[in-house]
């Protein structure tokens, strides 16, 4: 009997130790993360706001975590190719989501076509930075103020052609929202991006845009006239143009830019991402990286992303219902 205790007693003993070193190797692998290279996928063209905001924020991380972040452009259907490619990534924590504002917007636009369900398909991490986005006309245009274009379009409905990254777009929601509310028209020209959008601006192919702050070396080169702002307050780098609410109350647009993993990454990894982005986006570097380009470095807890993602959905959700916006 007392042998018989003894090897039962060592077999209890060997299997607790072997849960313990499990335990621990799994513990240990979430706190080395990452070991490898991680990707940022990123729904939109190179050359845009959330363009340069993901590979500004993957430099961050690379120099804070010592591994490659890689930044792969997937453009494409409101940016729901990007959304769709990490809804289906494995759950490590190694292939995240570069989300903004046009997923908000493309849960009411492409609802019966998508694969996902953006408020369940991924665990947020953390905001990133927010910016307002610039009406811009050609320097040559005969618009020299907001009133001149809202009243042109008022006088020729659908006259007048518009830009944007494309259909269901904030740009082209913004857009919508200012037709909606002066009561005018214009035809929307949807392109892969905001630079295909502002360089048709330039070459005359379309008479107004709202653009992200990646117009602003446009601006400053004086080869774009800003009519109006979207943010709530004026730009302390353009403080002569006016905000679009100053003219109509409300009118407050951002493309905001944050950080995502597939739904059911461990929640240890998510807050690991979660403090490294939190200490990049405090960094002086990150900050006047966004500051040259009129972008607010902001972060957030998954907690305080969770909860704006499903005010986002309900804002836009809103607003294409009541303008009557569809997919061109």
């Amino acid at each position: 009997m007392f042998e018989f205790k003894n090897k039962l007693g060592a077999l209890l003993a060997a299997t607790l130790l072997v849960v313990a070193a499990g335990v621990s190797s799994s513990a240990n692998a979430q706190a080395a993360f990452p070991n490898r290279p991680v990707t940022l996928i990123n729904g939109y063209p190179p050359g845009g706001g959330s363009d340069m905001t993901a590979r500004s924020l993957a430099h961050e991380l690379s120099e804070i975590w010592k591994q490659p972040v890689i930044v792969d452009n997937k453009p494409g259907a409101g940016t729901t190719v990007s959304a769709a490619l990490v809804a289906r990534a494995q759950p490590d924590g190694y292939t995240l989501l570069i989300s903004t504002t046009a997923l908000a917007a493309a849960q009411t636009l492409f609802k019966s076509s998508v694969s996902y369900d953006y408020l369940s398909a991924f665990a947020p991490i953390s905001q990133i930075a927010r910016s307002p986005f610039y009406l811009v006309v050609r320097p040559d245009s005969k618009y020299k103020t907001l009133a001149d274009l809202v009243s042109d379009m008022k006088a020729r409905p659908n006259a007048l052609n518009y830009g944007s990254p494309g259909p269901g777009s904030i740009p082209h929601l913004t857009a919508a929202a200012l037709n909606m509310q002066t009561g005018s028209a214009a035809t929307h020209v949807p392109f892969q991006g905001t630079a295909p959008s502002l360089t048709a601006l330039l070459g005359g192919q379309v008479d107004f845009v709202f653009a992200d702050v990646s117009s602003l070396t446009w601006i400053r080169a004086g080869k774009l006239r800003p009519l109006a702002m979207t943010g709530k307050t004026r730009s302390e780098a353009l403080p002569d143009v006016p905000t679009l609410s100053e003219t109509l109350p409300g009118s407050e647009f951002y493309v905001w830019a944050a950080l995502e993993a597939p739904a059911g990454t461990p929640k240890a990894i998510v807050d690991q991402i979660a403090a490294a982005v939190q200490q990049a986006v405090r960094s002086a570097a990150l900050k006047k990286r966004f500051r040259d380009f009129e972008q607010e470095a902001v972060s957030s807890s998954p907690e305080e992303l969770k909860s704006m993602k499903i005010q986002e959905v309900g804002r836009y959700e809103r607003l294409i219902k009541s303008s009557g916006v569809k997919l061109d």
